[in-house]
């Protein structure tokens, strides 16, 4: 007996003959809507992203070969045109750079003796109060602040000095200043937490959690502490600290953090998708959702060893989860060494029901002043990080060498990639710009920033992967710098605020606990608006160094750019509230004024400059 069934069109063929009436047969039987409607969320546009790609490709090959025909071959060997007094200006920047390093150790390790001499004297919470010296700022950490003030004016000016009078191509002037920039934000940071691990120092605050500097104000141009609101302080944490828990005999601080709900890390990489459906939902703004975000994501080796399993729908409970518990808890933070030694699959998951120090915990594994040493110091001049630390979390095991192979291939890859655009596609159309300007023709300058959008912001894309991702992850692999939370998904921010914190980590860092929450706190207090105004203040400032001085136009053009964020973040702002985050008006928004507009206008109004200053 045959059991072989019938082809398919066979058993169609001899449906349609016991079909009646073929071509009355019933064909709209139901309610359907639209394939495009917005309101079916399960249609797949994976053809369409296909097609659009494969049009760009097309388009972009069109103008390549176009570019070709025009103007031939402009590549030329990179630093071929470079002039050796520019190289020795280059490196005389940036050993004045390595100096100011230096330095900054030299100051902190002469401030050590002072402060250890007040460490034998247990100061107890009334002393500490009542004694200016404890509480305001001694004499000799006056001399000390004094000399890093010197120092920080040195590592900027002297770097700034040499580009602008001494280096010619812009490239490598915005080299030096760019090392400049990030060693200055460093050596703050290195100066500012030394300064409060100084001052915990003196007080014999070995747990880093009584500052009397939370209960003080500044009245009459003096510093004052409230002795009221710090004995209250102390008597609490005198009471929490002998409390224990009623059922299992655990210390209340202990307990308190077991209740807290633990957010599991995502499991794979890409699992992690936020959208503004996902942040609507999760209801927290700004550090909040900033600090959700960065906490679920997963550890850099567990991430290769699981990359199978989608959870999408676990991605919106953890972001949900996160954001819940930043709302309605002080938060949590990264704590020492073991919680970032890499852990087996099992071992993470038994981790999810262990609790999480708070977030204005302070744990160090190295103590003040064991930290004040040229290791230590070092270690953090090389680090991913603009944020000083005593220690850092760390990954243990040896170096992971396709890991590591792979991030400089990609960023030797993406650098040339970089410089062949620059100079065969970018530099012709800067020309044209120069003489669109010149001529005061609007319509060929429009044209000129339209099409110098494309190049720009290719560049751009190209150079935030070769260092954010490929140059800082080949770096922290070298380091064993296990937080590798560089940067998040701005490229789905439905405001400009939100880009601003998500798309550089490290810098959101610092201006977060060097200018905005100084200025924000005890005793200063000042509105977090004043706070929001001092932060793009110094971006701005830090911008225009960056920019203006290897190009040798101090004109203020990235200063105003910065500057002008401030209303676009408000508008941004106000269209999400109107249309809602899901309207994509804010993301719109912020590619058109960044990326679009924003980016070209300001390379070639630098580059008109530069050409009519150098004829």
């Amino acid at each position: 007996m045959d059991d072989r069934r019938p082809p398919a069109g066979t058993r169609r063929a001899k449906a349609a003959k016991s079909i009646p009436y073929l071509q009355a047969q019933v064909v709209h039987y139901k309610p359907r809507i639209s394939v495009l409607d917005k309101e079916l969320t399960t249609v797949s546009y994976h053809g369409l992203v296909n097609f659009l790609l494969l049009l760009l490709s097309a388009t972009l090959i069109r103008l390549a070969i176009e570019n070709y025909l025009k103007y031939g071959i402009l590549v030329s060997i990179p630093g071929s045109s470079v002039s050796w007094p520019d190289w020795l200006a280059t490196l005389a920047g940036l050993l004045s750079v390595a100096a100011s390093f230096l330095a900054a150790y030299a100051i902190e390790k002469s401030a050590v003796p002072a402060t250890r001499l007040r460490s034998t004297e247990r100061c107890t919470d009334d002393a500490a109060v009542a004694d200016p010296v404890l509480v305001g700022v001694p004499l000799q950490e006056r001399r000390t602040l004094l000399m890093h003030l010197a120092n920080l004016g040195f590592a900027l000016v002297t770097p700034a000095c040499i580009t602008y009078f001494a280096i010619f191509q812009p490239a490598l002037g915005t080299l030096v200043m760019l090392f400049a920039c990030i060693t200055f934000l460093k050596l703050y940071s290195l100066a500012a937490t030394n300064f409060d691990l100084r001052r915990a120092y003196r007080l014999n605050d070995t747990r880093l959690d009584s500052d009397p500097l939370r209960f003080s104000s500044i009245e009459r141009g003096r510093l004052v502490v409230s002795p009221a609101a710090r004995r209250g302080h102390a008597e609490r944490h005198s009471d929490s600290d002998l409390s224990t828990d009623a059922d299992n005999n655990e210390p209340a601080a202990t307990s308190s953090r077991r209740a807290l709900r633990h957010i599991p890390p995502f499991k794979t990489r890409s699992s992690f998708s936020l959208n503004a459906r996902a942040l609507a939902e999760a209801l927290v703004e700004g550090d909040d959702c900033i600090d959700a975000k960065a906490d679920a994501l997963p550890r850099p080796q567990l991430r290769l060893r699981q990359r199978s399993v989608s959870a999408a729908p676990e991605t919106l409970r953890c972001i949900a989860s996160a954001s819940g518990e930043a709302a309605h808890r002080d938060g949590e933070a990264a704590s020492s060494h073991d919680r970032c030694l890499p852990r087996s699959p099992q071992a993470e998951e038994k981790a999810g029901a262990e609790e999480k120090p708070a977030r204005y915990q302070i744990l160090y594994s190295v103590a003040y002043p064991d930290n004040v040493t040229v290791k230590n110091f070092g270690y953090f001049w090389l680090a991913p990080t603009l944020c000083y630390q005593p220690s850092y979390p760390l990954l243990s095991g040896p170096i992971r060498k396709s890991f590591l192979a792979k991030r400089v291939a990609e960023l030797v890859i993406i650098g040339m990639a970089m410089y062949v655009l620059i100079q065969q596609y970018a530099v012709p159309t800067l020309v044209g710009s120069v003489q669109a300007i010149d001529k005061r023709d609007g319509f060929w300058l429009s044209e000129r920033v339209l099409k110098l959008s494309v190049i720009s912001a290719t560049v751009w894309f190209l150079g935030f992967y070769a260092v954010f991702h490929a140059g800082l992850n080949a770096l922290a692999e070298v380091l064993r710098f296990a937080d590798r939370a560089f940067y998040l998904d701005w490229w789905n921010s439905v405001d400009l605020a939100a880009y601003w914190r998500e798309w550089n980590l490290p810098i959101h860092y610092f201006c977060k606990r060097h200018i905005m929450m100084p200025l924000i706190s005890a005793p200063l207090s000042l509105p977090v608006n004043v706070g929001v105004m001092f932060t793009f203040l110094v971006s701005a400032i830090m911008h225009e160094l960056l920019f203006g001085i290897p190009t040798h136009c101090l004109k203020g053009y990235s200063f105003v750019g910065m500057m002008m964020q401030i209303p676009l973040i408000q508008l941004t702002q106000w269209l999400v509230r109107w249309r809602g985050p899901e309207s994509g008006l804010g993301n719109a928004v912020f590619w058109i004024s960044f990326c679009i507009v924003g980016q070209p206008l300001g390379v070639v109004q630098y580059y008109y400059t530069w050409v009519k200053n150098n004829p």
